[in-house]
């Protein structure tokens, strides 16, 4: 594309060449052919200014720790490489990780001279402001070069997939879990033991090693045992993610994801305490692993998770396989989860019921004062999370 420059300069060849043709003065023609050669050499030269070029870029945490957690800091790695070097480049990096209304959201660069198998590097900090699995869109590269007559533009593709954890914040202490652990006894039920119950088709997140090839074998499918549940009691993390009608924001606060972030810390506090941790989710929302699930995996599932689900809570709340502790997350207060809750108590389950109250938040809704009476009417502990304050104290 010309830039001004280039107009200006073919402006002035085709006025010299007019004043050329009334004087008929030589050197006149020479200038102004001079002027139109130049623009023309850049054209031909600006052509080739972006090739050859490659961009590479690498996320880590600020603390050099090696996961990335929302509203921690972080820092990103930029390098620009030239195979064939450059000049004039201009970039610009759009950050998925900075808030959108951040200054750290768009970075540019400015390269006047880049040798040819040269590098130039940027390195810039930002406050990773979402969790999720966020993708760096192309870096937007332009060259002016030679002369600065014509500048070409092209995105610079460096696919970068980068995985968020939600914020935990550590729990001082949760009634629900602070009490001494029963013995390890086998129970008639599957679970995470060693007695042998039977066996059963191979679902996903199964492990490999559990599967029992002879059955597989005469069976024609994948066949796994089952084992009796044999551990100490463990805790069911129930996370709400049924796609409830909710007023649309482009705001981080939202019900769903405080109600995120309370999950991780309860499940956090869960596991410095010893207790497995069970996930209770709509599998077709997301998929996630069955029976007891270490940190990493449970972090990566509530990092990627969303309110998509066409199941309520209280029909994956049905299911068997629940421990003997339950940590229901509703983010919102609906009433239908009551009949839930007594079931699980009549299944001899303590519930804990950690309600996020939507009128709190800035997109507003209805409140949940009135559902945390009811159920704690009915033997459940509850814990309503407002919004504006810390949710682990809260908890």
């Amino acid at each position: 594309m010309p830039t001004t420059r280039a107009y200006s300069f073919l402006a002035a060849a085709a006025i010299l060449y007019l004043f050329a043709n009334q004087t008929q003065v030589g050197w006149l023609y020479v200038v102004s052919a001079l002027l139109a050669g130049v623009v023309a050499a850049a054209w031909f030269a600006n052509r080739r200014a972006l090739r050859g070029l490659s961009v590479a870029r690498t996320v880590r945490a600020a603390d050099d720790a090696s996961d990335l957690y929302e509203d921690g800091a972080a820092a990103v790695d930029f390098r620009l490489r030239g195979d064939r070097g450059g000049a004039l480049l201009s970039l610009t990096e759009t950050c998925p990780l900075a808030a959108p209304d951040s200054a750290q959201r768009t970075q540019r660069l400015f390269v006047p001279d880049l040798p040819a198998e040269g590098e130039a590097a940027l390195t810039y900090a930002l406050t990773l402001d979402r969790r999720g699995l966020h993708t760096f869109p192309p870096v937007a590269a332009r060259s002016t070069a030679p002369f600065g007559f014509f500048a070409r533009a092209t995105p610079l593709t460096a696919p970068t997939r980068v995985l968020v954890y939600p914020d935990v914040r550590p729990l001082e202490r949760l009634p629900l879990l602070d009490r001494r652990l029963n013995a390890q006894t086998p129970h008639p039920r599957p679970g995470t033991g060693y007695e042998i119950m039977g066996v059963r088709p191979y679902r996903s997140g199964d492990s490999p090693r559990h599967i029992h090839w002879r059955s597989s074998a005469r069976t024609g499918q994948l066949m796994t045992k089952e084992f009796s549940d044999e551990t100490q009691p463990g805790l069911t993390l129930a996370l709400d993610v049924f796609a409830h009608p909710c007023a649309v924001t482009e705001s981080k606060h939202t019900p769903f994801e405080w109600g995120v972030k309370c999950a991780a810390s309860i499940a956090d506090y869960a596991r410095r305490k010893g207790y497995p941790l069970h996930l209770a989710l709509d599998a077709e929302a997301i998929p996630f692993p069955r029976g007891a699930v270490d940190w990493l995996a449970l972090l990566q599932v509530l990092a990627r998770v969303q309110p998509t689900g066409a199941r309520p809570l209280t029909h994956i709340l049905r299911q068997p396989g629940l421990q003997a502790f339950a940590a229901l997350i509703l983010p919102h207060p609906a009433d239908e989860v009551l009949g839930a809750v007594v079931d699980l108590r009549q299944r001899g389950v303590e519930v804990l019921a950690v309600l996020l109250d939507p009128a709190t938040f800035p997109a507003g809704g209805i409140s949940a004062e009135p559902l945390a009476g009811r159920l704690q009417t009915q033997g459940a502990e509850v814990r309503v999370v407002a919004f504006g304050q810390n949710w682990a104290e809260q908890l």
